[in-house]
């Protein structure tokens, strides 16, 4: 099982693995080849992106997943609510003690400042385009030793 905190970064691997031929189908297993993971777990989070409408799916004999939008109209925070289960930050789950002078203010504090921190951290997300990141891992890819 992909971790709730990796699933975000395994989503924008596999879409940019896709981004390199958008009109493409890929298997789940060619897919799983590059990121070295399960087939399993590529296809839990391709249901996941389906459903938000980032890519398609086709069944049968060359079928598979492509995108479901050009690369450029995809951004991160697009593949951030896609597939992220839950929130990055998390408040205790035991309610602080309301007799203390901090405790009293602290769960409402902390919710504030997560609000902000979720906002930010999406807003950078969109800012950068399944397109952008291809472009860059291009750009990093070393040429083959002959």
């Amino acid at each position: 099982n992909v971790p709730a905190s990796s699933q975000f970064a395994m989503g924008v691997h596999l879409l940019a693995l896709l981004s390199q031929n958008p009109d493409t189908f890929l298997t789940s297993h060619e897919i799983a080849e590059s990121t070295r993971t399960h087939p399993v777990m590529v296809r839990r989070l391709m249901a996941s992106l389906q459903e938000a409408g980032v890519v398609e799916t086709q069944k049968g004999p060359g079928g598979g997943v492509r995108l479901a939008r050009l690369p450029r109209q995809i951004t991160l925070a697009d593949v951030y609510r896609a597939v992220q289960t839950s929130e990055p930050l998390h408040l205790p789950h035991t309610p602080p003690n309301r007799n203390c002078r901090i405790g009293e203010a602290m769960q409402s504090i902390l919710e504030e400042i997560f609000e902000r921190a979720e906002t930010a951290l999406t807003g950078e997300l969109a800012r950068t385009t399944l397109n952008d990141v291809l472009e860059n891992a291009l750009s990093r890819h070393r040429a083959p030793i002959s």
